[in-house]
């Protein structure tokens, strides 16, 4: 039981301990009250499970922008330094540099920091002069970041500034870029910074656009954010016109329990003290094993399975199914399958060194408003299921290049690595959705494949039978090498059915190699 108020001993740090909770959560309270504003929350800390699965595609390696990696203490020397020398060159043409504190930071950025608190999804227990000084020099690097990224510069530094915890609200890039503008002209239009996030977004979306996009497209005044900007685009890009399925557990694939259930139950009608050796069977097969064993692996330190979804690879679909693959200049919602002429559209992916990152970061992004009840779909992330779902090796791969789907400079096998290494998401949507029923109709044709048919016959009615068998016969070798050790132990004669027990061991060691699936 905790202890209650009275019973803690009042000493000084705890008293001041408290009076920091208060002074803090009444700030926070007086800002929540007196901001007015629409943006979300909408800058996340990455799930723990996202950055063990894969640190490096979620944390910042390089640059940290915005409070959650401004003060990163492993970068914090080196990335400081870089920061004013380029804010210093991007400002000099301005002639800002040496009222930057009143321009940007005193007039704009800290009358702000209210507003740009909520977009966050944990409290910074620093001052807003501290904010408003992160945001001013954080944002004036991305700013000349984004400007030369847009002219064709190659950066290495592109994968830290698109990752989720990196990002810096876009309210701030355009607080900042209207103060440059007006103190050297007198006039500002976003115009210049839509069409630098436009060009961004053309270039490196690992989803490829089959028109120009133009500021029509992205109103960055109702954006939030570099990522958000990303994702707008890729999921509303020409909007037109899956039965998803966890593994509970490892042995679905091989055994059907409710059939090994029946198979157990005639069993026992026919042969009544077979149930005692059975039961425990049934005990054992429904044990969790898939949390089991990716415990084992977590504490001998290797990396759990990726679940997938449910669908057949891409070259199942071809060699059994007889599925054409075509590629669709439109977008993620105009994934389709033709059932009549036995087709399936995919958009076209282009995928760069950098692309893992991002899709990455924008499933990740997605789940994480989904959640938040911001967004109501998950588009983004179904479409990412679906890619994991049918590349599963390299002949997948070359299937989807032959047909113009995949493009890019990325390596087969890093691209199969890529899909592979990227979990099933666990969110679902209330109403099934354009993605999952597609799934669902490429499923239910490939089910209907003879040869398939086939084996999903045997495999139900047959395969579980087997396993008893050879589970049983096991079970039964194993008491029979027990009683022959006895008989060794107390010189019994073959009149006990000691020469037997030794040909039936011997056979059932043979055997055994049978059922060895």
């Amino acid at each position: 039981m905790l202890p209650s108020i009275s019973t803690i001993p009042f000493s000084s740090s705890f008293i001041d301990d408290q009076q920091q909770w208060v002074d803090r959560i009444s700030k926070t309270f007086e800002n929540n009250l007196v901001v007015d504003t629409d943006l979300p929350i909408c800058i996340f800390q990455t799930p723990e499970n996202l950055t063990t699965e894969k640190p490096e595609s979620y944390v910042p390696q390089h640059i940290g922008l915005g409070p959650i990696h401004h003060f990163q203490t492993e970068r914090y020397s080196k990335q400081e330094q870089m920061k004013l020398t380029t804010a210093k060159t991007m400002l000099t043409p301005y002639k800002i540099t040496s009222h930057f504190k009143k321009v940007i930071v005193t007039d704009n950025l800290k009358e702000l920091v209210p507003e740009l608190r909520s977009c966050y999804d944990l409290y910074f227990d620093v001052n807003d002069d501290t904010l408003a000084w992160i945001f001013a020099i954080d944002g004036v690097f991305l700013i000349d970041l984004l400007i030369k990224l847009s002219e064709g510069d190659s950066l290495q530094l592109f994968e830290d500034i698109v990752m989720l915890e990196n990002q810096i609200p876009v309210v701030v890039l355009m607080e900042i870029w209207t103060a440059l503008e007006q103190h050297l002209s007198g006039v500002c239009n976003n115009s210049f910074l839509s069409n630098v996030l436009i060009k961004i977004v053309e270039t490196r979306s690992p989803l490829k656009f089959s028109r120009r996009l133009t500021r029509i497209d992205l109103d960055i005044t109702s954006r939030f954010h570099l990522l958000d900007c990303m994702y707008h685009l890729i999921v509303n890009h020409n909007v037109s016109a899956k039965n998803q399925f966890n593994r509970n557990n490892f042995l679905d694939d091989v055994i059907d329990l409710e059939d090994v259930e029946n198979a157990v139950q005639m069993a026992g009608d026919l042969c009544p003290g077979a149930n005692a050796f059975l039961q425990p069977l049934l005990i054992i097969l429904k044990l969790p094993w898939d949390k089991i064993i990716t415990l084992i692996k977590k504490l001998l330190g290797e990396n759990p399975a990726v679940l997938e979804i449910d669908i057949p690879s891409a070259s199942e679909l071809s060699r059994i199914g007889k599925t054409e693959f075509c590629m669709t200049p439109g977008g993620i919602r105009d994934v389709e399958f033709d059932d009549e002429t036995n087709t399936f559209y995919l958009p076209i992916l282009d995928l760069k060194s950098d692309s893992e990152v991002i899709l990455r970061n924008l499933v990740a992004y997605e789940g994480l408003m989904f959640t938040n009840r911001t967004f109501t779909n998950l588009d983004f992330t179904e479409y990412v299921d679906i890619m994991c779902g049918i590349i599963d090796s390299v002949k997948d791969v070359r299937i989807l290049r032959d047909k113009n789907i995949i493009e890019g400079d990325l390596e087969d096998e890093e691209i199969v690595k890529l899909f592979n290494g990227i979990s099933k998401s666990n969110l679902k949507t209330d109403e099934e959705s354009g993605l999952q029923k597609t799934v669902a109709r490429v499923n239910k044709y490939y089910g209907n494949v003879p040869r398939v048919k086939v084996y999903h016959f045997i495999k139900k009615y047959f395969l579980a039978w087997w396993k008893v068998i050879a589970i049983v016969f096991s079970l039964v070798n194993l008491m029979l090498l027990l009683f022959q050790g006895v008989c060794q132990f107390y010189e019994c004669n073959d009149r006990v059915g000691f020469g037997f027990v030794r040909f039936v061991s011997v056979v059932g060691n043979e055997n055994n190699r049978l059922f060895d699936y």
